[in-house]
């Protein structure tokens, strides 16, 4: 198997999978491995991969009675180590961040929405509206860039071949009506109506699956860090 085209996704609950990041990676031909990690599964070593996902989670990188994180936690830290890139999205992004040196805490209040998002790096982060549903936020790496925020969070950072975005390019119409279903509290606290936040995802569909696409192309050629593509190279 040609391990330069390998992308592994690391997913945590049955309603966060990979979306469109997916879908994007299996439209370019690469080869894409799944591990569940909350269901036991144990991926290989990440320098058998071109690329590691680490996606969202309705768990915080602040609560060690997760079983699995000491575990995804001890896999990013190797894939720092040896080189294979990363992308953090939303959790991911937090634990790639703490990986990385930097702080997580609790915000105030959730963030949850289509919200704008101010980009110093459009060429790599679109400016918003974006999807941002997070109730953690963290600082940005010490020697990593801030990409992008919002007034509440940093959204986007990068370092070296690793970006981290807090806000969600994989969520798919299906996926956020599952979460809003799921984590009505967390909209009630957030002031974001249901309704609302249903139909303006359905209406941005195309939109946020051609910008998620965007994204994952530039990742996976290397632009996050300056280089030329190396996974799409032929």
């Amino acid at each position: 198997m040609d391990e330069d085209r390998r992308v592994l996704l690391l997913q945590h609950q049955d309603d966060g999978g990979p979306g469109y990041l997916g879908d994007r990676a299996r439209e370019l031909g690469l080869t894409v491995e799944v591990a569940d990690l909350a269901r036991g599964a144990q991926p290989q070593h990440p320098d058998r991969f071109a690329l590691v996902v680490s996606l969202g989670s309705d768990e915080s990188v602040l609560d060690p009675a997760i079983p699995w994180l000491g575990d995804e936690r001890a896999f990013l830290e190797e894939a720092v180590a040896v080189g294979t890139p990363v992308l953090g999205v939303c959790f991911g992004a937090q634990l790639l961040a703490t990986v990385l040196g930097a702080r997580v805490r609790p915000l105030d209040r959730p963030e949850i929405g289509w919200l704008p998002v101010a980009t110093v790096a459009p060429a790599l982060v679109e400016r918003g509206p974006w999807l941002v549903w997070h109730l953690d936020t963290f600082e940005c790496p010490p020697d990593a860039e801030q990409l992008a925020s919002t007034p509440d969070a940093v959204q986007a950072y990068r370092q070296g071949p690793h970006l981290g975005v807090q806000f969600h390019p994989e969520a798919t119409p299906s996926n956020v009506e599952a979460w809003a279903a799921k984590y009505g509290q967390a909209l009630t606290r957030a002031g974001t109506e249901r309704s609302a936040l249903l139909a303006e995802t359905e209406r941005r569909h195309a939109e946020s699956r051609s910008k998620a696409y965007a994204l994952f192309d530039k990742v996976v050629n290397g632009v996050s860090s300056g280089a030329t593509g190396t996974i799409l190279a032929s």
